[in-house]
């Protein structure tokens, strides 16, 4: 019995030092990810002649005005020829949201017909259509861009929102395949009972399965939404007279790194001050759903 209890206690311990080695193995990693951020703070209240003269330096008088100046001052130059024209952070922000919020929700609800149609009937071509989104989804975006380009340009679809649907919301993405999956957990017990009472199949869709399906939609709009607002090339390519915040941001760091002599300038502190400001909504929304997107993807609801 004390060997049993000694050999318990020593494996006890043992797995004592081995949690604190992985917590402080995972600690140092988050270190690595916090401090860019920290750094960037720190720098974006100081002054030029004050970062410039030590970067690691906390200033002796934080600026917090870099931050309302990153938010009403700064601005880039979107369109060309006669349609050039100056787009402010705050700009930058509206299209931001305008964007993310219609593209989100139409790639969710096309996604989520697609998948629920894909896994429930039977028609010739259905499982071509789901090796199609995998292939797609293997080939990368610079691999077809000159013939979408060329395409968009002679449709006239750039600069547009129908086309910028066309291209981000055609329900054949990352979310059909997550609801695809999701589908195929959720018994179609509902929707045979659901025709019993007398429910056509929109009304069982509608009604039945869609609101079963209310986790892996939640989840899935989250993660798309912070992949709409993070998006830089198609905004960049599709639609550059209407620039976003992450097309917007880039553009700032490329002024900076030119030294240009215009309104931004090299003025890094403020360059960080703009980072900051555009990070920030998007560190807030998947703090407030991180939750939401790791507890939310099983579907089901059937017992026993």
């Amino acid at each position: 019995m004390k060997k049993r209890y000694k050999s318990r206690a020593i494996t006890s311990k043992a797995q004592k030092i081995v949690l604190w080695c992985v917590f402080a193995l995972f600690f140092v990693y988050a270190l690595t990810l916090i401090w860019p951020f920290i750094w960037m703070f720190i720098n974006a209240g100081k002054p030029q002649v004050e970062y410039f003269r030590d970067k690691l330096a906390f200033p002796s008088t934080y600026n917090w005005s870099n931050f309302y100046n990153a938010i009403a001052g700064v601005s880039v130059v979107a369109g060309s020829g006669e349609k050039v024209h100056q787009v402010k952070m705050i700009g930058m922000f509206g299209n931001s949201i305008y964007l993310t919020l219609i593209l989100t929700a139409l790639e969710v609800f096309f996604s989520a017909c697609a998948a629920y149609v894909v896994t429930y009937y039977r028609f010739p071509g259905r499982r071509l259509i789901y090796g199609i989104v995998v292939f797609t989804m293997v080939v990368p975006l610079v691999g077809t861009l000159p013939v979408s380009y060329d395409f968009f340009a002679k449709t006239g679809l750039l600069n547009t929102i129908p086309g910028m649907i066309l291209l981000c919301a055609n329900g054949l993405g990352f979310a059909f395949l997550i609801l695809f999956g999701g589908f195929q957990n959720l018994s179609w017990s509902y929707a045979e009972a659901a025709a019993i009472d007398g429910a056509g199949p929109f009304r069982t869709f509608f009604l039945v399965m869609l609101p079963l399906m209310r986790p892996a939609l939640v989840s899935i709009s989250v993660v798309t939404a912070i992949s709409f607002w993070n998006d830089y090339t198609t905004p960049a390519v599709y639609y550059p007279d209407h620039p976003t915040l992450a097309y917007g941001i880039n553009t700032l760091l490329n002024d900076v790194r030119r030294a240009s002599s215009g309104e931004f300038g090299s003025n890094y502190p403020l360059m960080y001050a703009c980072i900051l400001v555009a990070v920030l909504p998007i560190v807030i929304f998947f703090a407030c759903f991180q939750k939401t997107i790791m507890n939310n993807m099983a579907v089901g609801g059937l017992k026993g």
